[in-house]
């Protein structure tokens, strides 16, 4: 009996719309999570795929000199897969041509993770291949096979050996990302090293064996492999080294995050809104059923299978829609990618699935206790249980639910509470500016019978509810405004900030021998440039005789010594100079005396600060595997943007001889240069050159990419703001119906009454626009300085933009959700309140 009941109560409430927002607001919450969590666990999958195959193995062993040769005994004993690799660059001689190559010699098995493409021709199509060059054989990159002048099949002579060039290399698994070998690579045989004669003691090498194999069986060998590793040797793993792009999809991964928080957030309180109104709504039918004779217990049936239905119901569409919008989105970013992304699993459904039905239990459970306690005599006294319409409990429920959600999804504590506890902040400060604005409406002196005085004291009249949508608009806005220049407004910021006379190309690999000719060519070509350092390679190893801590693997899970003294946890760009290079200022302590004898070393401030350096410490230094102390004389404050060399520690000229060094410069070619440049590098083949032009339009390409696939957030916020706004709109329904019936009972024109509800929408959505500007380009502000590191600058146009789209925003959703209602005659509105 109780179910045909509840299934024609249901019928009609879904007929009336009682139930379409909380119909809306759970799906709408079910499909944010579904398509973020989706398109994001799809991305992370993708990258640890890629990733493996960017280092060519599960984990690699990284050194500056040679390996002990137990390593890879060991790790063949626990039936680990392996390889070894060394890199190191030599003179390839063929026609007489003369071409620096960077060499890559492998051994057997290589890669591990993986393959490589190969082309037997110029002509053919490229091929997969795992495999290495047979012993006499080397494969060069088809940029090589033209520097010197050969086909496929010549011989070509590297060191004291010669080889045959048996293939065209067309990419290597680990490859890096921005090579600066260029077009010079080179692949050898791991066996064919001793027959080049090239690497003899002092040469400038760098060692790597790679491992792979079950993730157990690795974890053990790193735990006999740790105690023996030296400082300067590195355990990586997939996620101790990523690509840039793996980098900026990583970070594209965090802002769909924070976008989805919101997103959840803003569907939750249209949820708890709604389901708040839904169940005051129903205290007449309760009251009467129980007055007919109905137990409580059939009455907590009904609206209990009501409640079910919906949330069935809901969740189910917000699955399909979430399901179709990440497969929109995963296609989108798969086509810029060039790849095909991986299925997500069963976590975006466990998550969508669990967030859509405890959102509807948590949101609407104190709304139904306090339904089930209605007494029968509001039949005759109908403001019995009007007191329960506000309740404390159920906004901390509410709250905590939300909290909880946010943390459950993000899976960060850290970042829900900062999130969370700033936009309380941010409400409870709307709350009172907006209750003060609302409060002073009536001092306004407007004249009477004017749509603008109606509208200000409409929004006197219902301040806690207009404070609770002001709030709502805001976060909607602000998240809009902040997406909107971040993507439109703020990567031409960071171009700005970078000087005119900013080089765009670095020049390394620079010989002793080759600087004198080269600064002569710029000088000859009118071409600006700085000027020539020495650098060398090394790492800060000790801080006053206490060792730093040593790196860890991320991929094993480990963590810092709390008691151990952290440090750089890299191997830095060193070098040596006389005077005080430009775009730097000395902070603290003295630059360096030109009749010091002892090593002395300035250090960046922001290095200082990082470590705990102070001037008059003294570091140690590990080079290659030489050690050696320098007292720290001053710090430095350096300016990084102006994208001229700049190096975190400098030492004094006595450092000079001690080590083998090349020379860096960077110059600025104009646009019709290129020539220039391909005399340049042909004269001096050794010379490597990166073109920071290239490298930042590509970071641009990359970051526009990731904004791209968030775009489709800004709708479902959008969305979540609207559904905030219908459900505050519908729960102040019945009130706007008993205010038109009075002013038309006055007198009021139908005219008056419509603009002034059009006014009064247009003031809220224009404040909150205003607070949502305010927010944002705070926020943006911050973000420019300690993200971007440029000149953070506020942006004027927004604060015209915010208010007059939080205004049209507003006023069209508001003005449409009360139009219907102020066509009714005078009649029917008096029916429906009775």
């Amino acid at each position: 009996m109780w179910f045909k009941l509840a299934l024609t109560l249901f019928w009609r409430e879904l007929r009336r719309g009682e139930l379409t927002i909380i119909f809306a607001a759970i799906a709408l919450a079910v499909l944010t999570v579904f398509s973020l969590s989706s398109v994001t666990e799809r991305i992370r999958i993708n990258i640890e795929q890629k990733s493996a195959d960017f280092i060519a193995a599960d984990r690699r062993l990284v050194s500056n000199h040679a390996l002990n040769d137990d390593y890879i005994l060991e790790a063949e004993r626990l039936g680990l897969n392996t390889a070894r690799q060394m890199f190191f660059d030599s003179m390839l001689f063929a026609n007489d041509e003369l071409v620096l190559g960077s060499i890559k010699a492998v051994s057997n098995g290589y890669p591990l993770r993986g393959v490589v493409k190969l082309k037997d021709d110029f002509a053919q199509a490229e091929y997969e291949v795992r495999d290495v060059p047979k012993p006499g054989e080397v494969w060069l990159s088809e940029g090589m096979f033209y520097s010197l002048g050969l086909d496929v099949g010549d011989q070509v002579e590297i060191g004291v050996g010669m080889f045959r060039a048996s293939k065209i290399l067309v990419s290597e698994p680990d490859a890096p990302f921005f090579s600066l070998a260029g077009n010079k690579r080179v692949l050898l045989n791991y066996t064919d090293i001793e027959t080049t004669q090239a690497v003899q003691p002092g040469s400038r090498v760098f060692y790597r064996m790679l491992f792979s194999g079950d993730e157990a069986l690795l974890t053990d060998y790193y735990g006999w492999l740790k105690p023996q590793l030296r400082e300067n040797q590195r355990w990586q793993g997939i996620k101790d080294r990523q690509s840039p792009l793996g980098e900026n999809l990583a970070r594209s991964e965090s802002f769909l995050l924070l976008a989805g928080l919101f997103g959840i957030m803003l569907a939750a309180v249209a949820m708890a809104v709604s389901a708040k109104r839904y169940c005051e709504r129903q205290y007449d039918p309760v009251a009467m059923m129980k007055t007919l004779g109905g137990s409580r217990a059939t009455i907590r049936n009904i609206f209990l299978l009501h409640l079910s239905m919906v949330t069935a119901f809901s969740v189910s569409i917000g699955i399909v829609i979430g399901y179709g919008l990440q497969a929109v989105a995963t296609d989108y970013l798969a086509s810029f990618m060039d790849t095909q992304l991986p299925a997500a699993g069963f976590k975006p459904w466990f998550l969508a699935i669990t967030i859509g039905v405890v959102c509807a239990l948590m949101f609407s459970l104190k709304p139904l206790l306090d339904l089930f306690d209605i007494p029968p005599l509001r039949v005759l006294r109908r403001n019995l249980g009007d007191k329960l319409a506000v309740s404390r409990v159920h906004m901390a429920l509410s709250v905590t639910t939300i909290f909880a959600l946010m943390w459950f999804f993000s899976g960060e504590l850290k970042t829900t509470l900062f999130l969370f506890g700033g936009t309380a902040i941010l409400m409870l400060v709307l709350f009172g500016v907006s209750r003060l604005l609302f409060s002073a409406g009536r001092k306004l002196g407007l004249s009477p019978g004017s749509s603008w005085s109606l509208a200000i004291a409409t929004l006197q009249k219902r301040a806690n509810a207009n404070a609770v949508q002001l709030i709502s608009f805001a976060l909607a806005i602000k998240l809009m405004l902040f997406l909107f220049v971040l993507k439109n407004d703020l990567i031409s910021d960071w171009q700005m900030q970078v000087p005119a006379d900013a080089p765009n190309a670095f020049l390394i690999n620079i010989n002793e021998s080759e600087v004198s000719d080269i600064r002569d060519f710029f000088t000859q070509k009118q071409i600006t440039h700085t000027e020539f350092f020495p650098i060398f390679r090394g790492r800060a190893n000790a801080l006053n005789g206490e060792k730093f801590a040593r790196s860890t693997s991320k991929q094993e899970g480990e963590e810092q010594d709390e008691e151990a003294t952290e440090g750089a946890g890299r191997e830095l760009n060193l070098t040596w100079m006389t005077q005080l290079p430009d775009g730097n200022e000395v902070v603290d302590g003295t630059w360096f005396d030109a009749d010091s004898t002892e090593l002395e070393v300035s250090v960046s401030r922001g290095m200082a600060q990082g470590i705990g350096i102070e001037v008059g410490d003294t570091l140690t230094f590990l080079v290659n595997e030489r050690s050696f102390d320098a007292k720290v004389t001053s710090l430095r404050s350096v300016d990084w943007g102006s994208l001229k060399p700049n190096f975190v520690m400098i030492f004094n000229p006595p450092v000079a001889g001690k080590f083998p060094v090349t020379y860096f410069s960077a110059a600025q070619f104009g646009e019709g240069d290129e020539r220039t440049v391909s005399t340049l590098l042909r004269q001096h083949p050794t010379v490597s050159m990166i073109d920071i032009k290239s490298r930042l339009e590509q970071a641009q390409s990359m970051i526009a990419q990731v904004s791209l696939a968030i775009s489709f957030v800004l709708a479902i916020v959008l969305t979540s703001g609207a559904l905030v706004l219908i459900s505050q709109v519908q729960a102040s329904l019945a009130e706007r119906m008993q205010e038109i019936v009075i002013l038309r009972t006055l007198g009021a024109r139908g005219r008056l009454i419509k603009l002034a509800t059009l006014y009064e929408f247009l003031l809220l959505g224009a404040l909150a626009g205003f607070v949502a500007a305010l927010v944002s380009d705070v926020t943006l502000l911050i973000i420019q300085r300690e993200l971007f590191e440029v000149d953070g600058k506020l942006h004027p146009y927004i604060w015209a933009l915010g208010p007059a789209s939080g205004a049209l925003f507003v006023a069209a959703i508001g003005y449409f959700m009360v139009a219907s209602t102020m066509r009714q005659n005078t009649q029917g509105l008096l029916r429906k309140l009775a």
